[in-house]
């Protein structure tokens, strides 16, 4: 049981499976690509029946939020850690750069656990009345995940947040998902056909999900997702995802190493921007606060499982100190990778604002070459952590 992508290149056969076969069940018919259609829960009978009809069945996969931190670690003093968004700001040089873009008329999609409110950090002129009709109740956040990297990427502080995120002058998107791959394909296909039909003009995709795995992932190369992605690349959009939380607790390897690799399936494509995360000093090595639980240097290691280029992850972002989690804000030794990428989305759209005539390479190249330089390896840090103000200098 669960959700298949079936594949045929004949759309005759298709429309008779689905006056058969498929009659009763829910099938979904890709805008996107014509010789594709989900469908929801085929037993091993109808598997092996729509395959002897000449489709090719490929089942849905579950990915996961990257970041999910203990009861222990949610509810510590202000001592466990006494810095906040504010410093990791100053770290990336955001507030800096708010003089010359701070996100205007740049839309920011956040496939995610949803996004809570009300919050003052997300009032009425920040919510996007597009979510995609897969995300039911989209503006609200039980889990607490989506709310944190939204206000990470494009929270505002207008109306009396603690905070404001990197770009706090774009409109958020949230894409409400259980991470079902199926689910996530329509996601996608809903944002890109808003980029075609010119509804928005220049978006930003952040994804802090994958999968926890210490092996490489089976992905053929005609996994639906990986090649909507790709589509969404070509039509203009920015596509970021978080590198992953593999490297020590998952994958057993060892803290001080840039190897081997430990960056999974779409999140190392080489079209999107992959991003890793350091502490406060930097680094990505040492112990976390909490035994026994993620930490900085749990960040996943490149070069990538699907990147050609082998140079995996593109960049690296601060995560420390207080951040909102669900509607609460709470003090954290770091916040994931998924607390990374969304800084790198927050930049992508001051990037857009500023010059809307930008391609999703240019963003990422200006993204890569403005960064600070750090100590560490490029399989562990890529071009360096992310510098805001640098990036929008290069603009001119």
């Amino acid at each position: 049981m669960g959700k298949f992508f079936l594949r045929s290149s004949s759309v005759t056969r298709r429309s008779k499976l689905l006056q058969t076969s498929l009659q009763r069940k829910k099938v979904h018919i890709s805008k996107i690509d014509p010789t594709l259609t989900i469908v929801d829960d085929l037993t091993k009978e109808e598997i092996e029946k729509v395959r002897q009809e000449g489709f090719s069945v490929i089942p849905s996969r579950k990915f996961s939020f990257l970041f999910n931190p203990s009861v222990e670690q949610l509810y510590q003093p202000l001592s466990y850690h006494p810095k906040g968004m504010n410093d990791v700001l100053d770290d990336i040089f955001a507030r800096e750069a708010w003089d010359l873009s701070k996100g205007e008329g740049t839309h920011i999609a956040i496939i995610d656990t949803g996004i809570h409110t009300p919050l003052c950090e997300f009032p009425k002129k920040k919510q996007s009345t597009m979510s995609p009709s897969a995300s039911k109740n989209a503006w609200t956040d039980i889990i607490g995940h989506g709310t944190m990297v939204a206000s990470i990427a494009g929270a505002t502080d207008e109306e009396g947040a603690r905070y404001s995120g990197v770009a706090p002058k774009t409109t958020l998107i949230s894409c409400k998902t259980s991470f079902d791959e199926a689910e996530l394909y329509e996601i996608y296909e809903h944002l890109i056909t808003l980029v075609d039909t010119k509804r928005v003009h220049r978006l930003v995709i952040n994804n802090s999900y994958g999968f926890y795995s210490e092996s490489a992932p089976e992905t053929p190369d005609d996994y639906p997702l990986m090649d909507i992605i790709k589509i969404a690349v070509e039509r203009g959009i920015v596509v970021v995802f978080a590198a992953g939380n593999n490297h020590v607790k998952v994958c057993k390897n060892d803290p001080r190493l840039c190897s081997p690799n430990s960056i999974w399936d779409i999140n190392s494509l080489d079209e999107v921007i992959t991003v890793g995360t350091v502490d406060e000093n930097y680094q990505m090595c040492c112990e976390p606060k909490t035994a026994d639980s993620f930490g900085h240097r749990d960040s996943s290691r490149g070069p990538g499982q699907l990147s050609v280029t082998k140079s995996k992850p593109d960049c690296v972002a601060p995560t420390y100190g207080e951040v909102m989690w669900g509607g609460v804000y709470h003090y954290l030794d770091w916040w994931g990778t998924s607390g990374a990428a969304p800084q790198v989305s927050g930049l992508a759209a001051l990037l857009l604002a500023k010059d809307p005539n930008l391609t999703p390479a240019d963003v990422k190249r200006i993204i890569k070459e403005s960064c600070t330089e750090l100590s560490l390896k490029k399989l562990c840090v890529g071009s360096g952590m992310i510098n805001c103000r640098s990036a929008l200098e290069a603009l001119g």
